[in-house]
């Protein structure tokens, strides 16, 4: 699918890899709806690309909430007339909790956004671009933290795995048109990131052999959404490697 004259909307979208990915769209002639709970980040992010010609427009939601999720579509048809390309990008970290710990509580919450927002969103896009008619795409952010262990992070990692095995499981959409993928970026850096301290960064970024930009990620969202032959597929964007896929799945391969 060409993203020119397509409507996106993008969770996660005000900062880090929604941000560029929007950036990238809006390069590319998409119309967005950019989704976040940061609303005066978002808003200014939304005029600025307003500004620079870019139909463009910003609602406050949270991916774990059943009406506001309905809500953000609902948004995006009013505002633009339909959907055709879903980044379900919104996600958290455990912001160094220890799991194992009898006080620990974010694990929760990490579950509910990186999981949870994905199915729940993924369910009722699928839902509107059937009623809507003529395919979609959707794109789900993983990590390649749901591909190797993060014994730092297991939640985090665990959610992300769930993330990748839903959006294989649903390459059968193709059939209808609608096509599931998920992508992988190693470390990247990103405000989520950066909130870990200079210190976590710079370690990890030596353990993986470096941090990625976002815009790299973008790159990787943009030729899901362009690439029809990808379904269920498994996008990683790593330092070493650049963009190559896990669990080959091709349509017509």
């Amino acid at each position: 699918m060409e993203p020119k004259g397509k409507v996106a909307v993008i969770s996660g979208g005000a900062s880090g890899i929604g941000l560029a990915t929007a950036q990238l769209l809006a390069s590319h002639g998409a119309r967005l709806v950019l989704v976040d709970l940061q609303q005066e980040l978002g808003e200014q992010v939304a005029a600025e690309l307003q500004a620079q010609g870019v139909d463009a427009a910003f609602l406050q939601a949270d991916v774990t909430k059943r009406g506001d999720v309905q809500e953000m579509l609902d948004f995006a048809v009013r505002r633009m007339g339909r959907v055709d390309i879903c980044f379900n990008n919104a996600g958290i970290s455990e912001a160094g909790e220890d799991f194992l710990a009898p006080e620990s509580r974010r694990w929760e919450r990490t579950l509910e956004v990186n999981l949870k927002g994905v199915l729940l969103a993924t369910q009722l896009e699928v839902e509107l671009l059937r009623k809507q008619g003529g395919g979609g795409v959707i794109v789900n952010t993983a990590s390649m933290g749901g591909l190797v262990p993060m014994p730092n992070s297991p939640i985090y990692a665990a959610s992300k795995a769930g993330v990748i095995h839903f959006s294989r499981s649903l390459a059968y959409l193709a059939d209808e048109g609608i096509r599931v993928n998920a992508i992988c970026p190693s470390y990247t850096d990103t405000p989520l990131v950066r909130s870990q301290g200079e210190e976590a960064v710079r370690r990890v970024s030596a353990e993986v052999g470096g941090i990625l930009h976002p815009e790299q990620i973008a790159e990787g969202v943009l030729e899901l959404v362009r690439d029809e032959s990808r379904a269920g597929a498994v996008m990683r964007v790593t330092v070493a490697r650049g963009i190559d896929y896990a669990f080959e799945r091709q349509r017509g391969g």
